[in-house]
């Protein structure tokens, strides 16, 4: 399908478009379903695959309140900030401060805890009389690309200060920090073993940020790939 004929595509559906991406609607956002040949992605991704996940659903949430809001509403609260968390329906909840939270639904599903939040509905809890926290839409504010691979930790090192080698940066742990010189949110999410990082940043700066990824991960032949091809690494 070709990509403006959706409603929203990607900032950076032009590089993949290069790249002889496929794309999928998926919710009214062209997502990048293969790219270039599936069979010679699949061989390399163990070193080092580059994902636009920036169609996907998320949200962020923030008030005087809302980690005890969450928490009522069957959330499980990482318990310190720059901490992440899988909740039950595979969602990935990301605290950034005491009372500020982001949802990542990275898979082509329903998330029921990114649709709670993203309801309009400013009821009070049943228990305690809270009522909903602030919604902060990321959804189109924020680019969001995965890096997967043995080579990632080598690849962040060149665009930042942060030492992200396992020993230092734990399954789920997050860094706030300065990427490329932008800022941005690293994920540590690991795939089986393999290092991972979900990568958050201003989509004014995504095509700037990309090719910074694809630049740092040349030497160790980095692959762009889709969305099977992720589907398929996160099934093993």
């Amino acid at each position: 399908m070709d990509p403006v004929s959706v409603i929203y595509r990607s900032p950076v559906y032009r590089k993949l478009q290069e790249l002889d991406a496929e794309f999928c609607e998926i919710n009214g956002y062209a997502m990048p379903s293969t790219v270039g040949d599936l069979g010679a992605q699949l061989s390399a991704t163990a070193q080092l695959a580059l994902c636009d996940l920036s169609g996907l659903p998320r949200i962020g949430v923030k008030g005087s309140h809302t980690a005890n809001w969450l928490s009522e509403e069957g959330f499980i609260i990482p318990a310190d900030n720059n901490l992440a968390l899988r909740q039950d329906d595979g969602a990935l909840l990301v605290r950034l401060a005491p009372n500020e939270f982001l949802v990542l639904g990275e898979e082509v599903r329903p998330y029921p805890c990114i649709e709670k939040l993203a309801k309009d509905d400013k009821f009070p809890s049943k228990s305690s009389g809270l009522k909903k926290p602030f919604l902060v839409p990321r959804q189109y504010s924020q680019i969001w690309f995965r890096l997967i691979g043995c080579q990632g930790i080598d690849t962040l090192a060149k665009l930042c200060a942060i030492d992200f080698r396992a020993s230092s940066a734990n399954d789920f742990q997050i860094a706030q920090t300065s990427l490329a010189r932008l800022n941005a949110i690293v994920i540590r999410d690991d795939l089986d073993g393999i290092p991972g990082f979900h990568i958050l940043a201003d989509t004014a700066s995504a095509e700037y940020l990309w090719d910074c990824l694809i630049d740092a991960g040349a030497e160790h032949a980095i692959r762009v790939v889709g969305l099977k091809v992720l589907a398929e690494l996160k099934q093993g």
